[in-house]
């Protein structure tokens, strides 16, 4: 894999820190993006640079984070949204209330489910990729 198609997964995937390590290391010519990117020391990466970098958004990450709002009887919503905020105003559009309690299970985005109306096993992450309008319902769910 090359650095450029590290960079590329690192923001598919959401990995700010590793996208903005990789981009110093091809902006600052420690290496290029046609590079393999196998046995890189990542120490020769200025980490206070990445850090502004990223608080800076240089490259406009704007990762779509996963939220899970507890419905009672063991029912939850899944929302896909770039904020807490933004994800509690969609609650509250869809079910009339704030949300006593949202969490953030961006961690959990590669979990797969059964969707019986496409007959397939289908990740949230790969769901998140085929929704086009953000916050958004991802799913409702029976914890079992």
């Amino acid at each position: 894999m090359t650095f450029n198609e590290l960079l590329l997964d690192a923001i598919k995937f959401d990995e700010e820190n590793l996208a903005y390590s990789v981009y110093w290391l091809i902006k600052n010519g420690v290496v290029k993006g046609t590079e393999h990117s196998q046995g890189i020391n990542w120490d020769l990466v200025n980490h206070d640079e990445v850090e502004g970098m990223r608080k800076r958004n240089e490259l406009n990450i704007n990762p779509i984070k996963l939220f899970s709002v507890p419905l009672g009887n063991n029912k939850h919503m899944l929302i896909f949204a770039q904020t807490e905020e933004s994800a509690r105003g969609h609650y509250l559009n869809e079910i009339g209330q704030l949300p006593t309690k949202i969490f953030n299970i961006s961690s959990d985005m590669d979990k797969s489910f059964w969707f019986e109306e496409k007959q397939k096993y289908q990740s949230l992450r790969e769901l998140r990729g085929e929704t086009l309008m953000f916050p958004a319902t991802a799913m409702i769910f029976e914890k079992g």
